[in-house]
């Protein structure tokens, strides 16, 4: 069993993990979106911070051969690509992003499990780090993906909502329509500015839903 599958199996990081999780909640909780997003950042550069430790060890090392080196500073630098693009703050590019960094985290780890099994480095707690890091930064994610679609499902039933009243009124305002056709000629002025009034208000309700 390499280091991070053994780091990732015992009770206490299994345990962080849990902990990790209640807090990211926690955190969305008392966060605006913003804020959220601002948090995940702080995740993904402390993950970044240590990559870049962790690329350095792997250079100096020298019970590495060179071509597991280059292998695994590959997958080091696309995961390293990946968390350094920008805040996604829009429901599907979160998602992609999402994707992408735990796609080139997870092939990272994988490399690195079979090309540096057995290596020391001058920092011993490394794969301490990553595994801390990365369950911090997963937790952030789940709890946000979570939020992105509570978000997403509210503002659905709100405008589901919103569209079943303009409807309605939509629907009684040709009832009114066809009953003030039959009103005499006469009266015809002031009755096309009260519907055109009214029509008006749905108009700007109608603008409003999908600004």
């Amino acid at each position: 069993m390499s280091r991070i599958t053994e780091l990732r199996a015992s009770f206490d990081k299994k345990m962080d993990a849990l902990e990790h999780q209640a807090l990211a909640l926690e955190a969305q909780l008392t966060r605006t979106k913003d804020q959220a997003l601002q948090g995940l950042e702080q995740r993904k550069q402390q993950l970044g911070d240590l990559l870049k430790q962790v690329q350095a060890d792997v250079q100096k090392s020298k019970e590495i051969a060179e071509q597991a080196k280059l292998e695994v500073q590959a997958k080091l630098e696309h995961l390293q690509v990946q968390l350094a693009l920008g805040k996604a703050d829009a429901r599907d590019t979160f998602e992609e992003q999402r994707t992408k960094i735990l796609k080139a985290l997870n092939e990272f780890e994988s490399v690195a499990e079979q090309k540096l099994k057995g290596a020391t480095f001058e920092s011993g707690k490394v794969w301490e780090d990553l595994v801390g890091r990365t369950s911090k930064l997963e937790a952030e994610y789940e709890a946000l993906k979570d939020r992105f679609e509570s978000e997403k499902a509210k503002q659905q039933v709100t405008l589901e909502w919103k569209k079943e009243e303009l409807l309605t009124k939509l629907v009684l305002f040709k009832d009114q329509l066809k009953a003030k056709r039959v009103v005499v000629q006469a009266k015809a002025d002031v009755l096309e500015a009260d519907l055109r009034e009214g029509l008006d208000q749905i108009k700007a309700g109608v603008r409003k839903l999908f600004e």
